[in-house]
């Protein structure tokens, strides 16, 4: 093997993706837009909820209760009904997500200690926001009605056993447990410090994949590959002069999202940056090999880029980057372990969020290791077959 000749074949890629300026949107121009979508307008924070208020009782309690959704910032009041079937127009219509509907003894009930019935009316086209929106309503209500109890104890007497007494207290004074809640790793639970970091997942998968299929692809087109093949320089120092600058491009995608994390996103690398670039070339021999698969059986560079957007979608959905995989179906979670961006995903995130280190990510770095040589390795084989 001539590292001298691998050189030669590094220089004319590069050269060729210089001339080549249809390229220079998906290497530059792509990274960018999705930084930008994932980061600012893609999001799993529901605010400003539409919401529409029948309020039957119209008394102190009734509008003590619809304050609470007033100042939250979660639930936008658009509306104030006067009957039940203008609320459900407006739901209908679109116009709100929930509908709030006090019936006229909401205060006569809650005085006499009975349970005093809401009727929520959620607009459930999107189960997502309707699911998240009906658990804020939850918990406006019971923390409604928590403050009502507590403000009734009168804990002093309780525990000198004055159980008549007990009632019998001022406001303010009756918290009987106090939960003191800690969030780690994201304390404001905002959605971009979800998405940045998946972002360098699927920039690495998508450039790279797509280059290293497109380029291969296009000198079978234009006939130079059996050229190449022809000549004195071996297949395994044609691969690797047409890999290696996909691999260039790869990292310096990897620093590009970092520094546009740090300065336009404000999300920092908590861990090291030198296990960052590490594991980035431990995913990038599953990409290139997947490029190199999706060549061999592509015949034009329009087949070719079909298949990878088969393929990358479908890595990016079912691998953590944008849902859960634990809320998928358990055989397509047994499925995931087959896919080397599940185990990345969870290193970058780990690196952003958590800070940790190799002692907690070897074993999903060694997995990532192992399914990138495996992918490699099989698509390297095919290709050989085919070029023989």
């Amino acid at each position: 093997m001539s590292l001298q000749r691998i050189i030669a074949i590094i220089i004319k890629e590069l050269l060729q993706l210089k001339r080549d300026k249809k390229m220079y949107p998906l290497l530059f121009t792509a990274p960018l837009v999705q930084l930008v979508v994932l980061g600012y307008a893609a999001t799993f924070d529901i605010k400003n909820i539409p919401t529409g208020i029948l309020d039957q009782d119209n008394t102190f309690m009734s509008r003590q209760y619809t304050d609470a959704f007033s100042y939250n910032g979660y639930f936008s009041i658009l509306y104030r009904a006067r009957t039940r079937d203008e609320l459900c127009r407006l739901l209908d219509a679109g116009d709100i997500k929930i509908g709030l509907d006090i019936p006229r003894d909401f205060q006569k009930n809650l005085k006499k200690n009975k349970p005093a019935q809401v009727h929520v009316l959620v607009d459930g086209a999107d189960s997502n926001s309707a699911t998240i929106g009906l658990t804020y309503v939850n918990i406006i209500s019971q923390k409604f009605s928590s403050k009502l109890i507590l403000q009734s104890i009168d804990t002093t007497a309780f525990r000198e056993g004055d159980f008549l007494g007990t009632w019998r207290r001022a406001i303010g004074k009756s918290l009987l447990v106090d939960d003191a809640m800690r969030i780690w790793y994201n304390p404001e639970l905002i959605s971009k410090y979800f998405f940045v970091p998946g972002v360098i997942c699927m920039i690495l998968l998508i450039v790279t994949t797509s280059l290293t299929s497109l380029s291969l692809v296009k000198e079978k087109e234009i006939g130079t590959m059996e050229q190449l093949m022809v000549t004195p320089v071996k297949a395994s120092e044609i691969l690797l002069g047409k890999l290696i600058p996909f691999i260039i491009i790869g990292f310096l995608d990897v620093i590009f999202i970092v520094l546009a994390a740090l300065f336009i996103f404000d999300v920092h690398v908590k861990g090291s940056l030198v296990l960052l670039f590490l594991f980035s070339g431990f995913f990038l021999f599953s990409t290139l090999g997947l490029g190199i698969f999706i060549s061999t059986v592509s015949r034009s560079q329009e087949q070719a880029m079909i298949i990878a957007f088969f393929f990358i979608l479908n890595m990016n959905m079912l691998c953590g980057v944008i849902f859960p995989i634990e809320n998928m179906p358990a055989i397509i979670q047994w499925f995931t372990y087959l896919l080397p961006l599940r185990y990345f995903a969870i290193i970058v995130r780990g690196l952003f969020l958590k800070g940790v280190g190799l002692d907690v990510l070897w074993d999903q770095g060694l997995y990532l290791l192992l399914c990138g040589i495996i992918i490699f390795a099989l698509s390297l084989s095919r290709m050989k077959k085919k070029v023989s």
